[in-house]
């Protein structure tokens, strides 16, 4: 873009803006388009990645790169926000102070969407409960599409005519400017420091996350989580924990010598043929049936959709096993409360690879959870130094300046017996693109060097 065009971009204000030149903003701009609806489009970084496919799509559409510009904004009546856009942003806060509205794609989402809706959030488990409430309402023959913060952008399933239910994964940046939403069921699996970067306070966050429940039909609670049972909530609602379960709720029974995920005093199916391990995957598990349940969907279905599931990748997914050591991939733990929940998974005789860029959160429990569960942690990336801080004596720590070295020295390291869990606490931007490219580039190096 020439320096003139861009000059003269500035100068003219623009009644609607969509910020965000990735995902989302694709599926806003689409959006936008189909309906006649004139925009414009910004992004805060000068190179966006997807910047030559959006001109190609949209060659008569203004956008604008780099820092925002002040001037661009003074006539904007609407802000559209792709998630990962700061609302702090200063730029974006004067709009606001001048009467700009500012939300994002899901708020675009309800006020046209006639579809049923599950909305499930969480610091942790969000994707894995999706995807099994739509294999389970799939199985049970209904044309179920899942969306959101996993997948297809909301405004995407727009397009899915023949759908009968939407099963929305929505994170803390788009619940904080949704304000329509009226999902027939709501779910928060938990509540852990996430994101801390973005939101003020760990209460801020949960806040935010409550917003989920202002206008369901029926609300699903985790009993065992104290920030979730603070929450207003509306509608019917049902619960669910790993303890026995109460009265219509979901839980854990023990007869004999084993435990049985039941509803009320009624045992569904036993705790071991489940393929995803430890309490992340019996809660993950209990959520999706109290969910289904108040879809009113057949409990035996249910129960075989759970007994194959074997879980989303990059999720403490089994990668392999060699000379009696087991490798685990959890890159997907991008913070402490999902990293302390797979080490409690895995028992001992643990070795944990962490790193990254360190969003906030409660390291005393990590550390705590390393204690217990880890024998040696190996360190990469940004924040390593922050981390062997507060880990230091709760078992050994060594460092690595790559993947590859990491997984070295954790071979070097291990006996029969060990578990090798990448779980990293951190998000993966220091390094990589996104935890995807993270997992895969474990599982690539403990395929090539261990396996």
């Amino acid at each position: 873009m020439g320096l003139a065009l861009q000059k003269q971009m500035r100068e003219n204000g623009h009644e609607r803006i969509v910020v965000g030149l990735g995902k989302t903003g694709l599926s806003v701009a689409r959006h936008f388009h189909r309906q006649g609806i004139t925009f414009a489009m910004a992004d805060t970084r000068d190179k966006p990645p997807r910047l030559k496919a959006f001109r190609r799509e949209f060659p008569q559409l203004d956008i604008c790169t780099g820092a925002l510009p002040q001037r661009w904004f003074a006539a904007a009546r609407q802000i559209i926000l792709s998630p990962g856009v700061d609302t702090r942003n200063p730029v974006i806060q004067s709009a606001i102070a001048r009467g700009a509205e500012c939300f994002g794609d899901v708020e675009l989402f309800a006020v046209t969407n006639q579809v049923p809706v599950v909305a499930i959030t969480g610091s942790n488990g969000k994707s894995t409960v999706v995807q099994l409430v739509t294999e389970m309402a799939s199985a049970c023959g209904l044309r179920a599409y899942a969306g959101g913060n996993i997948g297809t952008p909301v405004l995407d399933l727009l397009e899915k005519e023949d759908a009968q239910l939407l099963v929305l994964e929505l994170s803390s940046f788009q619940l904080e400017s949704t304000r329509s939403l009226k999902p027939r069921i709501s779910a928060v699996l938990n509540v852990s420091a996430d994101h801390l970067d973005r939101h003020d306070s760990l209460e801020d966050y949960a806040k935010i996350k409550a917003r989920i429940y202002e206008h369901a039909g029926c609300s699903v609670v985790n009993r065992d989580d104290g920030f979730v049972m603070k929450m207003k909530t509306s509608g019917v609602v049902t619960d669910f924990g790993l303890g026995p379960p109460t009265d219509r709720g979901f839980g854990l029974l023990q007869r004999g010598m084993h435990s049985y995920l039941a509803q009320g005093d009624h045992c569904l199916l036993s705790a071991d043929s489940l393929t995803m391990p430890g309490e992340a995957g019996i809660l993950n598990a209990l959520a999706a049936l109290a969910v289904g349940n108040a879809l009113d969907l057949s409990m035996e279905k249910m129960c075989v959709v759970l007994a194959r599931f074997n879980g989303l990748p990059h999720r403490l997914s089994r990668v392999g096993e060699s000379d009696g050591v087991i490798w685990f991939n959890d890159s997907k733990g991008t913070n402490v409360g999902a990293s302390v929940m797979s080490l409690r998974s895995l028992g001992s005789d643990v070795i944990l690879l962490a790193g990254g860029t360190f969003k906030g959160g409660d390291l005393a429990c990590l550390r705590s959870a390393v204690g217990r569960h880890a024998k040696h942690v190996i360190l990469f990336g940004q924040d390593s130094d922050l981390l062997q801080q507060t880990l230091h004596g709760a078992a050994l720590i060594h460092f690595a300046d790559s993947m590859r070295d990491a997984v070295t020295q954790a071979l070097e390291l291990s006996v029969a017996g060990d578990k090798v869990l990448l779980s990293p606490a951190c998000s993966s931007f220091d390094m990589y693109e996104n935890y995807i490219e993270r997992g895969r580039d474990f599982e690539n190096c403990v395929r090539e060097l261990a396996l």
